[in-house]
């Protein structure tokens, strides 16, 4: 039988209820269970509250912002756990998502929170995903653009809340806060964790995505340099972050 932990699961959905009972089952078979999970449905006009119904032991709160952050702001303030894990609804964990992060940050108490590497995949097929790897937590890295997905473990007093304002990229946010306010660090483990999921429409317009990340940079005070040069620099990056040989020369 999993042990209990201090851990609470946020797990957001906005017409997600189609993929939120794979979510659930991954989060109640891990291997280091939480103490509280709890699903904010923001605005959905699907069956998630039938879905989460449907499990024992689940919270559930519909909200009306309409708005990603805040919906996981209004979380983390129902929950009562000294660690958090905010997790979106179409994604799934590896039953030792939670005891590993968990295991990292007892090792080190400096670590504001944990992350693993992930397995992208589209179409509903988890056996044809592509592997991602993170990499070490490097703040240098980190001003130029993010490479820390939102799917991690963080320490609750460590949690400085999410900016309703950001739209895009408020997993960066969020580690920009952590790190360059607060002078935090992630803790990384290369160990492939969980599933993120692809949908048809997840690729933006490059023009939308190039706006989103300078209102951060302006935000943090990182400069506005040359955006082609950052913007071919991060792409070289990405294409090797997808290659363990990468963070192993």
């Amino acid at each position: 039988m999993s042990a209990r932990s201090d851990i609470g699961v946020v797990i957001t959905t906005h017409n997600y209820g189609h993929y939120l009972s794979a979510c659930l089952e991954s989060v109640l078979s891990q291997t280091l269970l939480p103490r509280q999970v709890l699903v904010v449905d923001d605005a959905s006009e699907d069956n998630a509250a039938d879905v989460v119904a449907s499990f024992f032991d689940v919270q559930y709160c519909r909200v009306d912002f309409r708005n990603g952050n805040r919906a996981r702001n209004f979380g983390f303030l129902k929950i009562s756990t000294s660690y958090v894990a905010f997790f979106d609804a179409d994604n799934v964990m590896m039953p030792r998502f939670l005891e590993v992060l968990y295991g990292a940050l007892q090792e080190v108490p400096r670590a504001a929170y944990a992350y693993g590497d992930r397995i992208v995949f589209a179409n509903g097929d988890l056996q044809q995903g592509e592997r991602e790897v993170s990499g070490p937590f490097d703040v240098r890295r980190l001003r130029v653009g993010n490479y820390i997905d939102l799917a991690a473990l963080i320490r609750a007093d460590s949690f400085p809340g999410f900016d309703p304002a950001v739209r895009r990229y408020q997993d960066w946010d969020l580690w920009l806060n952590i790190a360059l306010r607060q002078g935090g660090i992630g803790q990384y483990v290369p160990e492939t964790l969980y599933y993120y999921r692809v949908h048809p429409h997840s690729v933006s317009q490059r023009e939308d995505r190039d706006r989103a990340m300078w209102r951060i940079r302006r935000k943090y005070h990182l400069g506005w340099g040359a955006l082609p040069l950052l913007r071919h620099s991060f792409k070289l990056y990405q294409f090797a972050r997808k290659t363990k040989s990468f963070w192993t020369r």
